[in-house]
């Protein structure tokens, strides 16, 4: 029979840190240029000869960005990770070192807390990340997870939203909208089928485009960032960092099959509005697009023109379009406080 399920109360800061810290892949704990790891003040950690450091943080709060009623505990600790990965992919940056931070209120089972850090592990582990450190505070209510990401970029070589051009072709990778079906479906706990799965897979476990975002540089994309508000609310941060202009083809938007299909009146509100996708956003010149494509399937990334950026002429518009005629959808992020 299995042993008493303990809480976080039962055990204490100290003695879960150390339980926690046995979650870790081998992968996830060590690394050259970590010298100093958990269980010190601070870490240490060496960047190689002459990169510059690339840092990010991000932090996932229950019943704002979680519920924990359809969220499995490993699925969480992946897309705690997932999302700061995702951060360091758009600036064409190597991720090397994470710390997390815990908010739990006692409650939880230890169990549960050790299954959050295998999934932030075994991500981690996956793309030579060390996790190196964090802390572990007490919260009234309202899990709190925090997560810091430190990686590295040769300098020169870093993405940013702001070099945009006019004649650039709009690209995104993977498909768009899964995730917020995906949640849609995990909010009214229908749909169990293949093409739900496949969606709400989405959502709970995002792939973070590493890989990807470490050869865009050498392809001339000349503007990244990553979807995490929708296309519609992030796409409008690039043309105003850029001072540029742009025209979307809503027709073009790689979707889903299964999205079309258990979502046939929304599927395209969904691929335009719809957050947490987690693919990457760029620009690339036209005569560029071919060899990035090329290069980007040899890594199993699959990319997709959807519009072409434009001079601001006096503002930052942003036309859709659709079989050639407009196309009107409401524009925005997510606001946290909106």
């Amino acid at each position: 029979m299995p042993g008493p399920q303990h809480r976080v109360k039962d055990i204490g800061e100290f003695e879960l840190i150390d339980r926690l810290t046995k979650t870790l892949p081998e992968a996830a704990r060590a690394d050259p240029g970590v010298a100093i790891g958990i269980g010190d003040d601070a870490a240490v950690w060496t960047p190689n000869a002459g990169m510059s450091i690339v840092v990010t943080t991000d932090a996932l709060v229950e019943d704002v960005h979680f519920r924990l009623d359809w969220t499995d505990w490993t699925s969480l600790g992946h897309k705690t990770m997932a999302v700061n990965l995702s951060d360091i992919a758009a600036m064409g940056a190597r991720p090397r070192v994470a710390t997390i931070v815990l908010g739990l209120t006692g409650k939880e089972l230890v169990t549960d807390i050790e299954a959050l850090y295998v999934g932030a592990g075994r991500l981690a582990a996956a793309h030579g990340v060390v996790i190196a450190g964090g802390d572990v505070v007490r919260v009234p209510h309202d899990l709190t997870l925090g997560v810091t990401v430190l990686g590295e970029v040769a300098p020169g070589r870093v993405l940013t939203r702001s070099g945009a051009q006019p004649g650039d072709l709009i690209v995104v990778s993977g498909t768009l909208g899964a995730s917020a079906a995906g949640m849609a479906l995990l909010e009214r706990g229908s749909d169990r089928s293949a093409s739900g799965s496949l969606l709400a897979g989405a959502h709970l476990r995002p792939n973070p485009r590493i890989a990807l975002g470490q050869i865009l540089f050498a392809q001339s994309v000349t503007a990244t960032m990553d979807l995490s508000d929708g296309l519609l609310g992030d796409l409008p941060k690039i043309l105003e960092a850029s001072g540029v202009s742009a025209d979307l083809d809503v027709s073009a938007l790689p979707i889903l099959p299964a999205l079309r299909a258990l979502f046939p009146a929304d599927f395209e509100q969904l691929a335009l509005r719809g957050g947490e996708d987690y693919e990457l956003l760029m620009t690339v010149p036209a005569d560029r697009f071919e060899g990035l494509r090329e290069r980007a399937s040899q890594i199993a990334a699959t990319l997709t023109p959807i519009g072409k950026i434009a001079p601001a002429d006096g503002g930052n518009r942003l036309d859709l379009v659709k079989d050639g005629m407009p196309y009107r959808s409401e524009t925005g992020a997510f606001d946290h406080f909106g």
